[in-house]
């Protein structure tokens, strides 16, 4: 069976499992600095969440024809700066409906714990920005420290600190 990274192709056992041309895929493109951004399998697209256990252990030959299409990692990390910047806006903006929210009494926690998981994925982002392009800034080092000082405050169940430290800390420090 044949199988194609961007223009190379070349041939895997026909009882090879989906999970192990996959495997292949983001092996070669990252000796390349690349990441597979595209998969297709027998003429379809397939997504992230269509990669489930049950699809990842049949025989790779079962599907037909495979494929996928990689992008330099420096070029996906140069492109995602405005997606990155308005993820940072949104989770700002969660941010100070969390403080108003705070502000008048109004149970937080949940709500919190969601942000957290947001923030964690920009904070991911921020680092690899950063590392891509040298950027050397104090705003981000500060940010992880008071979102840390925060994920402190939630675990004492503290709600005014929390909010006095997302209104003057952590979203000042957020995209506007």
């Amino acid at each position: 069976m044949l199988v194609q990274l961007d223009e190379e192709t070349w041939e895997v056992s026909n009882t090879v499992r989906l999970e192990e041309v996959l495997a292949n895929f983001s092996d070669r493109a990252e000796a390349q600095g690349r990441l597979v951004t595209q998969l297709t399998v027998g003429n379809q697209p397939m997504t992230d969440r269509e990669l489930v256990p049950p699809t990842l252990a049949r025989v790779a030959s079962s599907f037909g024809t495979i494929a996928a299409k990689s992008e330099q990692l420096d070029s996906i990390i140069e492109h995602s700066g405005e997606t990155g910047k308005k993820f940072g806006q949104q989770i700002c903006l969660q941010a100070q409906q969390l403080v108003e929210d705070s502000r008048h009494g109004r149970g937080v926690m949940r709500q919190m714990d969601q942000w957290f998981g947001q923030m964690a994925d920009y904070l991911e982002w921020v680092q690899i920005q950063q590392s891509i392009n040298g950027l050397q800034l104090n705003e981000p080092h500060d940010l992880f420290y008071w979102v840390n000082e925060l994920m402190n405050a939630r675990q004492n169940l503290d709600d005014v600190r929390m909010a006095d430290m997302l209104e003057y800390e952590v979203i000042p420090r957020l995209p506007q």
